[in-house]
C-alpha cells in the first residue's frame, strides 16, 4: 500500500519517466516464451520441422497449464505457499528447456529426438508457468493506474527483444539459446526486486469466496480469451502448414506485433493514462470479425499476412488480460497468481484446441478449403455472439443511479453484469453479505481502506489546489473541521464490500466532487469513475449523493 500511496503522490505520473524499469522484467521472460512457442529459432537439423515446432508448443503449453493450475490451487489455500517455492528452481528449468530443444536437432535422430523435445518443452513449460503467475502477482499488488502504463510498455519490449533475437540469430549466425538463456534470469531478477519493494502490500486474503467474486467479475474476459486463443492457435497452426515453415510464418508477423504494440504505447501515453482497458478488446471483435469473413479469399495466397494480422490482434488482447487480471487481484485483495493463473490456463486450453483444430483442417489438402470456410463461418458467428453478449450486458446493468444526480450518472458496465451485493443494516458488520458472497474487505478491510481513503483524499486535495491554482491563482481553503474522518470510510468499505478502487472514489462522493474530478486525481477515465460510482450506490443501496452524505452522517 505504501507503494501505491507513494506513486500517488508524485508529479506527473503519466508520464514514461515515471515507470521503473525493474517492473518491465517480465518482458524477458514474455520475450523467451514467444521466441519458444511461437516460432523455430530454436529447432536445429532434423527437428526443424512445422510438425517439431508443434509438438513444442502442445508440450510446453500443457506443462505451462499444468504448473499453472497446480501452483494456484496450493496459493488459494494458503498463500504463504507461493514463497516456498524457489524461483531459482523454475528458471533454470527454463534454460535446461530451450537447452534440450535447442540440441535435439543436432545431436539426437527417432525416439531420441522426440524424448528430447518432450523433455525440454515441459521443462520451458514448467518454468513459464510460473513465471506469468508470479508476474501476475506482483502487477497484482500494484495500483491499475500504473499497470495501465506497464502492461504496453513491457508488450513493446517483448516485440523488440523477439524481433533483436530473431534478427541477430539468423544474420550473425549467433546460437539462439546463447541470446536467450539470459532472458529467463534477467527477468528473474527484476521478479525478486519487485517482491522487495511490495514487502509492505498487504497480503492477499485465502478465502474462496473471495476468489469466486473476483473471477465473476471476469466472465466476460474468460469468455473472451477462450474465443481470441482458440481462433488465434487455428491462424497460427494453419499459417505454419500452409507454407510449410515456422520461420517463414513469422517474419512479418514479427513486424507488425511491433507495430501494434508500439502503437498501443503511444496510445496509452497519448491518453495520458485515463483509459479504461478493461473494455478496449471489444473494439478488437469487429476487426477480428471483418479478418474471419476474408480469409477465405485470401488464404491461398495470403496466409502469412492473415496470421501477422491476428498475431497483432492476440497481442494487444494479451495486454488486456496483463492489465484487467492485474486490476482485479488488486481490487479485491486476492492473489495475482490464483486468478492470472486461471485466466492463463484456460486461454491455454482454448489455444490447445484452436491448434488441434488447424491441424486436422489441413490434414487433408483436399478437403482444407472447405474445412477453413466452415471454420471462418463458425468463428464469425461466435465472434458475433460474443459482441452481442457484451453490448448486451452493457445496456443492462443490474443498478441504476437515477439520472437527476448529474455527477453520479452511471456509464454502461463495459467489463460484464455488476455483481449483485445485499444491503446490510446499519451498525452492523457482517463477515459476508446475504447472497453468501464475500465483500471486498475482511477483518483487515479497515486498514486496507483506511490507507486507500488517505491517499485518495491526498490526491483529491492536490486535484483541486491545482484546480484553483490554475483558474485563480490562489491556494484552495482548508477543508471544514467537521470533515468525516478517514476511519468512516473504512468502515463502510468494509461493511458493504467495497473494493479497494471504490473505496478511493468513496471519500471524493462523500465531498461532493464531480467525475471529472475524481478521473484526474485518480488518473483514470470519467467512465471508469462513473462505474465506480454506480457500483457504490448498488452496494449500499441508495439512490443519490444525498443519501450517501446521509449515510457517512449515521456511520
Amino acid at each position: 500500500m505504501a507503494t501505491m500511496i507513494e506513486f500517488s503522490r508524485t508529479g506527473d505520473v503519466s508520464s514514461p519517466r515515471s515507470l521503473r524499469l525493474r517492473y518491465l522484467g517480465l518482458a524477458f521472460f514474455w520475450a523467451c516464451s514467444m521466441l519458444t512457442f511461437r516460432s523455430a529459432i530454436l529447432l536445429t537439423g532434423n527437428a526443424d520441422t512445422p510438425e517439431f515446432n508443434t509438438l513444442v508448443v502442445v508440450v510446453s503449453f500443457l506443462a505451462n497449464m499444468t504448473t499453472l493450475f497446480s501452483i494456484s490451487a496450493l496459493v488459494e489455500r494458503t498463500p504463504e505457499n507461493l514463497a516456498k517455492f524457489s524461483p531459482w528452481l523454475f528458471c533454470g528449468a527454463i534454460v535446461a528447456g530451450i537447452a534440450l530443444i535447442h540440441l535435439a536437432g543436432a545431436r539426437f535422430e527417432g525416439s531420441g529426438l522426440v524424448a528430447s523435445l518432450v523433455a525440454g518443452s515441459a521443462l520451458a513449460g514448467v518454468g513459464y508457468g510460473y513465471f506469468w503467475g508470479s508476474w501476475a502477482d506482483v502487477l497484482g499488488r500494484m495500483h491499475p493506474s500504473r499497470t495501465v502504463l506497464y502492461a504496453p510498455a513491457a508488450l513493446l519490449l517483448t516485440t523488440v527483444l523477439f524481433l533483436g533475437i530473431s534478427l541477430a540469430a539468423s544474420l550473425a549466425a549467433v546460437p539462439p539459446v546463447l541470446l536467450m538463456a539470459p532472458l529467463p534470469v534477467i527477468s528473474l531478477l527484476c521478479l525478486i526486486r519487485c517482491r522487495a519493494d511490495d514487502a509492505c502490500e498487504p497480503e492477499p486474503q485465502a478465502e474462496g469466496r473471495r476468489y469466486l467474486t473476483a473471477l465473476t467479475s471476469l466472465v466476460p474476459l474468460i469468455i473472451a480469451t477462450l474465443v481470441f486463443s482458440c481462433l488465434f492457435g487455428f491462424m497460427w497452426e494453419t499459417a505454419v502448414l500452409s507454407v510449410d515453415s515456422a520461420t517463414d510464418a513469422h517474419g512479418f508477423p514479427l513486424v507488425l506485433n511491433l507495430v501494434a504494440a508500439l502503437g498501443l504505447f503511444i496510445f496509452v501515453i497519448a491518453s495520458r493514462r485515463h483509459i479504461n482497458l478493461s473494455w478496449t478488446y471489444q473494439l478488437l471483435i469487429p476487426i477480428s470479425i471483418v479478418l474471419f469473413a476474408v480469409v477465405p479469399f485470401f488464404w491461398t495466397v495470403h496466409p502469412v499476412i492473415l496470421n501477422a494480422i491476428m498475431s497483432a490482434i492476440y497481442g494487444v488482447f494479451d495486454v488486456i488480460i496483463w492489465y484487467m487480471v492485474a486490476a482485479t487481484a488488486y481490487d479485491f485483495a486476492v492473489s495475482g497468481f490464483v486468478v492470472g493463473g486461471l485466466v492463463r490456463a484456460l486461454s491455454i486450453l482454448a489455444r490447445l484446441i484452436g491448434i488441434g483444430i488447424g491441424y486436422l483442417v489441413m490434414l487433408v489438402p483436399e478437403v482444407a478449403s472447405g474445412a477453413i470456410v466452415g471454420v471462418c463461418i463458425a468463428a464469425v458467428y461466435l465472434l458475433v455472439m460474443l459482441l452481442w453478449f457484451l453490448w448486451h450486458s452493457a445496456k443492462h446493468p443490474s443498478f441504476e443511479v437515477p439520472e437527476d444526480d448529474d455527477d453520479a450518472e452511471p456509464a454502461p458496465s463495459l467489463t460484464g453484469p455488476a455483481i449483485v451485493y445485499g444491503c446490510v443494516n446499519l451498525g452492523s458488520k457482517p463477515t459476508a453479505n446475504e447472497n453468501g458472497t464475500d465483500g471486498a474487505f475482511s477483518a483487515e478491510g479497515a486498514e486496507i481502506a483506511s490507507a486507500n481513503a488517505e491517499a485518495a483524499m491526498a490526491n483529491a486535495e492536490a486535484a483541486m489546489a491545482n484546480a484553483t491554482a490554475d483558474a485563480a491563482g490562489t491556494e484552495k481553503e482548508p477543508p471544514a473541521d467537521d470533515a468525516p474522518d478517514e476511519a468512516v470510510f473504512a468502515l463502510i468499505a468494509e461493511d458493504y464490500g467495497l473494493t479497494r478502487r471504490e473505496a478511493e472514489v468513496l471519500p471524493y462522493l462523500a465531498r461532493g466532487r464531480s467525475a471529472k474530478v475524481i478521473a484526474e486525481a485518480l488518473f483514470v477515465s470519467e467512465s471508469t469513475i462513473r462505474t465506480h460510482t454506480r457500483r457504490i450506490f448498488e452496494k449500499t443501496c441508495i439512490h443519490s449523493k444525498q443519501e450517501l452524505i446521509d449515510l457517512v452522517d449515521k456511520y
